[in-house]
């Protein structure tokens, strides 16, 4: 079965944030999901098949309301093949007017295709990044300015700047847009970055993902990477050799989301971390002396129970030298590990995570792991900063944080506070250095 998902916001605002939108191509039928919130009327879907697609016809459709709190659309006349490109756009009515999404566009790359044949602890995919680039047929870039609705500071590039290999390790280096020769000082507060444009194409257009302007609010001050596995796993283990980055306000991350959004918008479809960090020197306590893993699970962003499946664990600095980090996904439990150390297992009850969190169960009639459950691909990326919380107000960080959770121009503050932190930033010190990921089924 090949599936490829990718998600897209409608620009606009019935609440504080509007749902994903789910394109997927499979059984040569392409289909649109979108979650209904409260005022949302009607949701209409425009998409165009590119140069290398045969009977290339601009096309419309009205969304269906489902019982199951969706909108869908499905187009049975879709034949594609590997490299046809796709430009599409939504646009919704409700009680806030018409909303549009900007135009995107999507090149249909499937997954390969694997034999139904599953042998217990068989590898199903491993790369050491031995090439001489980021294989594509294994990854996707992640370009845009979306910070994951945390607003975070960086855009995500594909440039060889920010993804790169070398000597068979795999580096996600954030560097300073000003750093770059194309931009200066005056550009942040001045300038257009279109993300299409620019890197040729953008893969979230989510709060302003694709298009901004500096005369609205400083456009982003640092550029860095994030990649996505195509192939994807459900149960088994995830084993990743790395060195995480050391400089001040990094937060570099190995995780995974679902492949499909089975249980609706996050997190009530689930995420696994891995491994979080914060790249600060000085901070006391909660910098590179610190890892954490956390299971993001719940029936919305404002009943998130992460607090109950998260731990942490202290070293000297692990970011001096290269550590092992697993993932182990049953069907009883998840846990992870850090060089064969435990950092956090969770056990649900037999009720499933409902009985754990003590909340509705919208993962009734499924394995008590729900929302883990289904398949996830692997994520790995260095985001900086940003107002979500990950980097505490009242934390000590050896100097006083540069920017509030709360302020509307937090990039402008982190920016302004340079001075501080830059000193912080050594060469390739800053980048996540990948040697090598393995999957293996249970």
């Amino acid at each position: 079965m090949l599936s490829l998902v990718i998600a897209l916001c409608v620009v606009g605002s019935l609440s504080a944030h509007l749902p994903e939108v789910f394109v997927h191509y499979q059984d040569g039928a392409l289909h649109f999901k979108m979650q209904h919130v409260p005022g949302l009327k009607e949701v209409n879907f425009n998409y165009q098949l590119g140069s290398q697609a045969k009977n290339v016809i601009p096309k419309m459709g009205t969304a269906n309301k489902g019982g199951d709190g969706y909108w869908h659309l499905t187009d049975k006349k879709i034949d594609l093949q590997p490299g046809d490109s796709i430009q599409y756009n939504a646009v919704a009515w409700g009680t806030a007017g018409k909303l549009h999404a900007p135009v995107a566009s999507w090149v249909y790359a499937p997954e390969p295709t694997r034999g139904p044949r599953r042998l217990r602890g068989a590898v199903m995919f491993r790369d050491d990044f031995n090439g001489g680039g980021l294989d594509t047929n294994n990854w996707n870039y992640e370009v845009s300015m979306y910070g994951g609705m945390n607003w975070e500071f960086q855009v995500y590039t594909n440039d060889k700047s920010n993804v790169y290999t070398n000597n068979g390790k795999l580096f996600l280096k954030p560097t300073k847009t000003v750093d770059d020769p194309r931009w200066d000082e005056n550009f942040l507060h001045s300038g257009v970055m279109d993300v299409a444009q620019i890197w040729g194409y953008c893969t979230q257009s989510a709060q302003y993902g694709c298009h901004r302007e500096g005369k609205n609010g400083i456009l982003p001050p640092v550029m860095s990477g994030k990649v996505k596995s195509k192939p994807v796993l459900k149960y088994g283990t995830v084993e990743v050799r790395a060195r995480i980055p050391k400089g001040d306000w990094l937060w570099p991350a190995i995780w995974m989301l679902p492949r499909d959004s089975h249980y609706g918008g996050w997190p009530r479809s689930g995420e696994i971390d891995i491994m979080e960090s914060r790249g600060n020197v000085r901070a006391s306590g909660h910098g590179v002396n610190e890892v954490s893993s956390t299971l993001h699970w719940g029936t919305s962003a404002g009943d998130n129970h992460y607090g109950q499946t998260t731990h942490a664990k202290q070293a000297a600095d692990w970011s001096n030298s290269f550590h092992t980090w697993r993932l182990e996904w049953t069907h009883d439990h998840i846990a992870t590990f850090v060089d064969n150390q435990q950092i956090l297992r969770v056990t649900p009850p037999s009720g499933g995570f409902s009985e754990l969190g003590h909340t509705s169960n919208i993962w009734a009639g499924n394995d008590k792991m729900a929302p883990f459950d289904k398949e996830f691909y692997a994520i790995f990326n260095v985001a900086v900063g940003g107002t979500n919380g990950f980097f505490p107000e009242n934390w000590d960080y050896g100097y006083p944080k540069p920017w509030s959770n709360t302020s509307p121009h937090a990039a402008q503050d982190w920016w302004n506070g340079r001075s501080k932190w830059e000193s912080s930033w050594q060469g390739d010190k800053v980048a996540m250095e990948i040697d090598y990921i393995e999957m293996r089924y249970l």
